[in-house]
């Protein structure tokens, strides 16, 4: 038996795909100890590893959230940047009392890579979402600019933060460019090789397991005996951006009439008083069993982050995105390439959805039988991956 690290940072999106990860590492007999603050114990406790909580500092999930609420990806990158100096020295004592075999760390978790080289550890990567580099990009001239300026805007603080990291830490600082996505000698990513953009980044060190699904670890009620029509039409905005109730009333006015059954995720911070009359054809949770409603549904509305893209492709499900930052307008292209969903773009541009681009979407996506048909396709390509276990695989290999 062996004693795993996992270091992951307090976002569900990078710690989700990790979970399944870490049971069948368990099941198998190996020892797993996993970081993370402490709203993430009950999720991590459950796949039968020990939970260790990281000490307070600025980096928490709502943290991560107000920093991606504007779309530029340079802020969370800063957030992990500045946690980093306490939460490297932390990560090295847990390293130091445990003796661990091998550090499995997320690839934002710039402390987990400073631990590991100061100590002399071995170590492997997880990368929760697609690799992109410039060119894989495919940016128009606007949207250059615009990532460009937002990163500009930040250069100074993250240059300011790199060189406290340098002088504290030395040469256990990664010298490797780009800093993000972190990567070690075995780099573990949660896509499958064919949705995965041409990118300079991507060497014979990455290895593509699929989408890490496991659905006995999301199971939760749902009245579904309360679904009484067709089609099936699921909504969810994901953990970071559930908070925007305007989209919600926007959904209400656009399908309040709509020959369909609507299940609505409101979030676990919605206040079902704020969202107001009901229509009759939703169905609101805070909360849903999304892999159980998947199965079930006939097209997902969804924000496009990469954990519910793949979910949704996985059972074949087509997919309405509507990105509120730029790295799900990149995801959503890469659904689109493949016919298996409808982008609406508006949000991003800074641009409210109106009701009745949602209707237009939803009807072409329901008449037009060409993205059932490429979400079918992807599905295929997605089930003949190994996922969670050739994740742990490939993590016992390294070992």
């Amino acid at each position: 038996m062996s004693k795993l690290l996992f270091v992951t940072p307090p976002a569900h999106g990078h710690l989700n795909p990790v979970l399944p990860v870490m049971q069948e590492l368990v099941q198998r007999g190996e020892q797993v100890l996993c970081l993370n603050n402490e709203e993430f114990r009950p999720q991590i406790e459950a796949t039968g590893a020990h939970f260790r909580a990281y000490p307070p500092t600025i980096l928490t999930a709502a943290a991560i959230s107000q920093a991606l609420a504007d779309g530029n990806l340079s802020r969370p990158h800063l957030l992990m940047m500045r946690a980093t100096e306490a939460l490297a020295p932390f990560t090295m004592d847990v390293l130091t009392q445990e003796g661990c075999d091998l550090v499995v760390f997320d690839s934002l978790a710039i402390w987990g890579k400073i631990a590991l080289k100061s100590l002399g550890l071995k170590g492997a990567a997880t990368i929760s979402h697609f690799v992109f580099d410039l060119a894989s990009m495919n940016l128009s001239r606007r949207e250059y600019v615009t990532m460009m300026t937002q990163f500009f805007a930040q250069l100074p603080r993250l240059l300011s933060q790199r060189r406290r990291l340098r002088r504290r830490f030395g040469r256990a600082y990664p010298s490797q460019q780009p800093l993000f996505p972190m990567r070690d000698q075995l780099n573990i990513v949660f896509t499958a090789p064919e949705l995965q953009p041409k990118s300079s980044i991507v060497d014979d060190t990455f290895l593509f397991v699929g989408p890490s699904i496991n659905p006995q670890l999301h199971t939760n009620g749902f009245p579904f005996e309360e679904l009484r029509q067709k089609p099936i039409v699921y909504l969810s905005l994901g953990t970071v951006h559930h908070t925007h109730t305007a989209f919600y009333h926007t959904c209400f006015q656009a399908f309040a009439e709509f020959p369909a059954q609507f299940i609505l995720s409101a979030g676990r911070q919605a206040k079902m008083v704020d969202l107001g009359p009901i229509p009759a054809n939703f169905i609101v949770r805070p909360s849903v069993p999304q892999l159980d409603v998947l199965q079930v549904a006939d097209v997902f509305i969804t924000h496009g982050g990469i954990n519910s893209v793949h979910e949704g492709l996985y059972y074949g499900v087509p997919l309405i995105l509507i990105p509120h930052q730029f790295e799900q307008l990149l995801n959503a292209r890469q659904v689109t390439a493949r016919n298996a969903g409808l982008l609406i773009d508006d949000q991003v541009r800074h641009q409210p959805v109106t009701p009745d681009r949602l209707r237009q979407a939803l009807q072409e996506v329901l008449a037009n039988r060409t993205y059932a048909e490429g979400a079918r396709k992807v599905q295929q390509v997605l089930r003949e991956t190994g996922g969670f276990r050739q994740a742990a695989d490939a993590i016992q290999a390294a070992l």
